[in-house]
């Protein structure tokens, strides 16, 4: 349809809600009440509420100006390729524009700039790149083939949200105790997930395949084929097993469904009696491990892993440049403020979130 033509069919509509294209409405600036509405209150929320100051927990202030930052902006779709000369500009920015998505970018030697009538732009492309942190993705979109409550789509309940927890734990224990990490940033997404930000300087100039090294070392499920097949837990996983049965094992024994582990873990109903029994009294390890029918140990660590352990998006560890989302910044679909978290195994978003309304 020409510009005219348009121009025509707009002067004749009565009903904003009338034009469903979303590019024409962008053009032409058109947009519904609630649009606008939300509009106004992100722009409130950024410009009363935001503390910039709190990046300095995941990012470094002293460069601060060629750090990567990208958003995406309502009716006005995503840029990415901007730095910031100083954090009081990001801020301007962020309540200038409808904010529905703003993220961190790696760091870079100059400033990313747009092209002007005497230079070409400085993007990520062509500048040089210094580091990143080791990040941990951890959502709930990852177990969807094996959750088994009753949630549908984005929907959060708190048997699901026990997956995050649990796979909080066990990120945590690791990083800490098997690669020495001690500056660990927990961050919840706003969502239905977590973000692990690893600030030990020696980790932002790991490259793509050392990133994927660490990834390796803490993955089970590597399922390209979608068959939700487990690795084999070998000889040389014997910390990770423990930290398997210490971590998951009991809670998986008492909160299972004697149904599910029955036909799944290797328990026959008297076995499963006689193990909760056990273990009513004990949070032994060695005790844990008994419990554990003779001969079912493979299947029973098969199922808890594939149902429990953590599921990790390893494309954005392993990508060095890999946008993630700011702490301090709105999640557009649940209206959540992406936060630190002191204790991810404990916090619980249907309790504890805090929602941009509550603040404006």
């Amino acid at each position: 349809m020409s510009d005219k033509a348009l121009d025509k069919k707009l002067d004749t509509l009565e009903n904003i809600d009338e034009i469903d294209n979303v590019t024409t409405r962008r053009k032409f600036k058109i947009f519904t009440e609630e649009e606008i509405k939300l509009q106004n209150d992100l722009q409130t929320y950024y410009r009363d509420h935001f503390d910039v100051n709190l990046l300095w927990r995941v990012i470094k202030r002293e460069n601060f100006d060629t750090r990567e930052f990208g958003f995406n902006r309502l009716n006005a779709g995503f840029t990415r390729n901007k730095s910031f000369e100083q954090p009081a500009h990001l801020k301007e920015y962020m309540h200038t524009f409808p904010i529905i998505g703003a993220y961190i970018g790696s760091l870079y030697k100059n400033r990313l700039l747009p092209k002007d009538r005497y230079n070409k732009a400085v993007t990520i492309h062509n500048a040089e790149w210094l580091g990143r942190e080791l990040i941990f993705d951890l959502d709930l979109d990852d177990y969807n083939p094996v959750r088994r409550c009753k949630c549908e789509g984005k929907d959060v309940c708190e048997d699901c949200w026990g997956l995050m927890q649990e796979a909080a734990v066990i990120i945590d224990d690791t990083l800490i105790h098997d690669f020495g990490f001690k500056k660990l940033e927990w961050v919840y997404t706003g969502g239905r997930g977590y973000h692990c930000w690893v600030l030990d300087s020696k980790t932002m100039p790991l490259d793509q395949n050392q990133r994927t090294a660490i990834v390796d070392y803490m993955q089970y499920i590597h399922d390209p084929k979608g068959l939700q097949k487990v690795d084999k837990i070998g000889s040389f996983d014997e910390r990770m097993k423990i930290r398997i049965y210490e971590k998951l094992a009991r809670n998986f024994i008492f909160n299972e469904t004697q149904k599910f582990l029955t036909e799944n873990a290797g328990f026959s109903v008297n076995s499963l009696k006689k193990a909760r029994q056990k273990l009513e009294s004990s949070e032994l390890l060695r005790d844990i491990v008994d419990a554990i029918p003779n001969g079912k140990e493979p299947i029973f660590l098969n199922t808890l892993i594939k149902y429990h352990y953590p599921r990790i998006d390893h494309k954005v560890t392993i990508d060095v440049r890999r946008l993630i989302r700011m702490p301090g910044s709105i999640h557009i679909r649940s209206k959540n403020i992406s936060e630190y978290i002191s204790n991810p195994g404990k916090f619980n978003p249907i309790n504890d979130a805090r929602n941009m309304y509550d603040l404006i």
